[in-house]
C-alpha cells in the first residue's frame, strides 16, 4: 500500500491553525494522516515492539511533524513527516532492544529528503520539548500524557479524567489552557523563529487569537 499527500489551501490553513494552538485543527490533521503512520510502521523493522507500540511511537512523530511542517517550503507533508515518524519509531525500537543488549539495523523507508530538513526537525523537537517543560505541573502532565510525550502512546481526555478523578470537560479545560499558553510569544519565540513565523504580524495574530480564547 502506498501513501501520498497533496497540500490544498484548506489543509495549509489547518497546519497554521494547529501550530497556533488550535486543538481541533491539530486533531483533524492527526486523523487525516493516520494512514501515513501505518504506512511507515509497515516498512520498518519493529524488533521487540508490537505493531500497536510502534504505531503509538509513530503517532508521536506525526504530532511533532504537524507542528513543525512549513507548507511554504515546497515539499510534501508526507516527505517531511515520514522522516520524523520513522525516527520516533526507530527510537522506540532501539529503546526496547537496548534493554536486551541487542543490536538491530533499522529498515527506513526510501525517502528523498534534504538533510537540512532533518536538522530542522531535530531543532523543532528540542524547542517543542523546552516549551512544554515550562508549563505548570498539571498542564504539563495533561499535554505530555494526552499526546504521548511521556513515551506511553497517549490517551483520551476521558482516561485523563479517570486518572485525576474528574470529568473529561475538566481535562479539556486544562489542555486548552496549556495550548493557549504555548501559543504566547513568551513561550513560542524559539519555535516560531525555526518555523519562520516570528514576524510582528505573526506575533500580533497569535496574541489576538489568545485574547479571543480567554
Amino acid at each position: 500500500m502506498s501513501y501520498s499527500t497533496t497540500i490544498h489551501g484548506q489543509d495549509t490553513n489547518l497546519y497554521v491553525q494547529a501550530q497556533g494552538g488550535d486543538a481541533q485543527s491539530l486533531e483533524d490533521l492527526m486523523c487525516m494522516h493516520e494512514g501515513l503512520v501505518h504506512h511507515i510502521v509497515r516498512q520498518q523493522w519493529r524488533g521487540r515492539l508490537s505493531y500497536g507500540q510502534a504505531i503509538h511511537a509513530g503517532r508521536i512523530g506525526l504530532w511533532r511533524a504537524v507542528l513543525g511542517f512549513d507548507p511554504g517550503r515546497g515539499y510534501a507533508f508526507s516527505t517531511y513527516a515520514g522522516v520524523v515518524i520513522a525516527r520516533h519509531v526507530w527510537r522506540a525500537v532501539h529503546g526496547a532492544e537496548k534493554e536486551e543488549e541487542a543490536v538491530l539495523i533499522p529498515v527506513l523507508p526510501a525517502l528523498s529528503v534534504d538533510p537540512r530538513t532533518e536538522v530542522q526537525a531535530g531543532e523543532v523537537q528540542t524547542a517543542l520539548c523546552a516549551m512544554v517543560a515550562r508549563l505548570p505541573v498539571l498542564q504539563r502532565w495533561v499535554v505530555c500524557t494526552y499526546y504521548g510525550l511521556d513515551g506511553r502512546g497517549g490517551c483520551t481526555l476521558a482516561e485523563l479524567g479517570r486518572r485525576r478523578g474528574c470529568s473529561r470537560q475538566a481535562m479539556h479545560y486544562h489542555l486548552r489552557k496549556a495550548l493557549i499558553a504555548l501559543r504566547h510569544p513568551a513561550f513560542s519565540a524559539l519555535l516560531r523563529a525555526l518555523l519562520d513565523r516570528n514576524s510582528r504580524v505573526a506575533y500580533r495574530d497569535a496574541l489576538r487569537a489568545q485574547e479571543r480564547q480567554r
